[in-house]
């Protein structure tokens, strides 16, 4: 820990307050979006309709809400790059994202229909929140920093976001040492503890970055913003080096959410306990932490993609040794390969694109990346159920999979050559 102060001691105020801020926004992606809410959809606000229905009505009002992030995206990044107000916008949607996650805490049992509601407008303003904070990275650092600042980020998330997960699994599974009555008044507690420590997180990089020459935004920057993003997609198709690494991240980085996303689900489907997926994500959180500063030094020692290419070797490993799970210790092992790779690949991933990119563009590019990293997002889960509907067993789902990450180091070894 020591080491770590060190490390950020001789970063600006504002880079501490980016890295920071991360730690807030990730206990929305672990508390709320990974482990309750799906659970808590399904045994509390859908009580009244089957299993099925509900998990229809989940599936549903995720992709509204992805879809809507994915045809904005780029459009969110231009408008902030051309009326210069990227921090007031990424503010108030992360304000509002705060507000609707807060807002769960109050909506009653069987009222599936106003916490997905809720739920979607959390989600869509935290993705697009967190377009604007990617940009946000070359405020606040220079080429020199960028893997080390992306990393940091990225780690101090894992911390933030496993520790108030922690706290949040013990309220679950002990409420009453919280002096609540029962594990549902925990998880709505623990959807109102999201909100107040993503708040917290918020405040120094709301006083710290600064948006550069600061101007008014005008309703005319929206349709300004139709012709930038018109002329930027003409200008990736024709750069080969951005071309190819956007290919190779929608590939790979699918893969990469595939598993996030479908973990607990393959541990149910293999008999395992609700207790044991807990700590198998708790696991993944502290096992994060270090292992992406790790990864930091070595892409400071061997280059970004050098670093991406083994990260993507070492899933490919960790999807062999998938199909051979039968068991709780054998499922901690994997939650433990998954937070040892997991950080690297998503914190390189975001500090490459930012040095290869226009900075005056940041946004709008940025806006790209994260359409890019939305836009697979259906591969990888159809990929494993129609793996498991073809051979009916849990452990071959994730097998599929590998053919993203094959194809993502394909072309990083495209980019590399270049």
């Amino acid at each position: 820990m020591v080491f770590i102060t060190m490390k950020l001691g001789n970063l600006s105020k504002q880079a501490k307050a980016w890295i920071f801020y991360d730690g807030g926004n990730s206990a929305f992606a672990t508390t709320v979006l990974a482990a309750f809410f799906p659970i808590f959809f399904k045994e509390y606000w859908s009580s009244g309709i089957n299993d099925l229905e509900a998990t229809s009505y989940l599936g549903i009002g995720l992709t509204i809400s992805n879809l809507a992030l994915l045809f904005t995206a780029p459009f969110i990044g231009a408008i902030t790059d051309l009326s210069r107000t990227t921090k007031k916008f990424f503010i108030g949607l992360t304000l509002l994202a705060i507000i609707f996650v807060a807002t769960l805490f109050f909506v009653p049992a069987g009222s599936w229909l106003m916490a997905l509601v809720f739920f979607g407008i959390a989600n869509y303003c935290f993705a697009a929140g967190n377009i604007l904070y990617d940009k946000m990275i070359v405020f606040v650092s220079d080429a020199s920093n960028l893997s080390r600042i992306s990393s940091f980020g990225f780690a101090f998330g894992y911390l933030g976001g496993g520790i108030l997960f922690l706290v949040n699994a013990i309220m679950t599974l002990k409420p009453e040492w919280f002096f609540l009555t029962n594990s549902a008044d925990a998880v709505r507690w623990s959807f109102l503890s999201v909100s107040i420590w993503w708040l917290l997180f918020l405040i120094p990089i709301s006083l710290s970055v600064i948006d550069n020459h600061n101007n008014r935004f005008q309703v005319k920057t929206i349709f300004y913003s139709f012709k930038q993003v018109m002329g930027t997609i003409n200008q990736v198709s024709h750069n080969k080096k951005i071309f190819l690494f956007l290919l190779a991240f929608f590939l790979y980085i699918d893969g990469v959410h595939t598993i996030m996303a479908m973990a607990s689900d393959f541990a149910l489907n293999l008999n395992l306990s609700s207790s044991a997926v807990i700590i198998g994500l708790i696991l993944v959180q502290f096992v994060a932490f270090p292992s992406t500063l790790g990864w930091a030094w070595l892409a400071s020692k061997y280059s970004d993609i050098n670093i991406l290419l083994v990260t993507i070797f070492l899933y490919l490993l960790i999807i062999a040794y998938s199909v051979r799970l039968s068991n709780a210790s054998e499922f901690y092992i994997l939650a433990s390969l998954v937070g040892a790779v997991q950080g690297g690949i998503q914190a390189i991933s975001r500090s490459y694109f930012a040095k290869i990119i226009p900075h005056d563009k940041s946004g709008e590019y940025f806006g790209f990346f994260n359409m890019f990293g939305r836009a697979g997002a259906f591969m990888g889960p159809a990929m494993v159920a129609l793996a498991v509907t073809v051979y009916p067993d849990p452990r071959v789902g994730l097998i599929p999979i590998a053919l993203l990450f094959v194809l993502g180091g394909y072309c990083l070894l495209k980019v590399k050559n270049l």
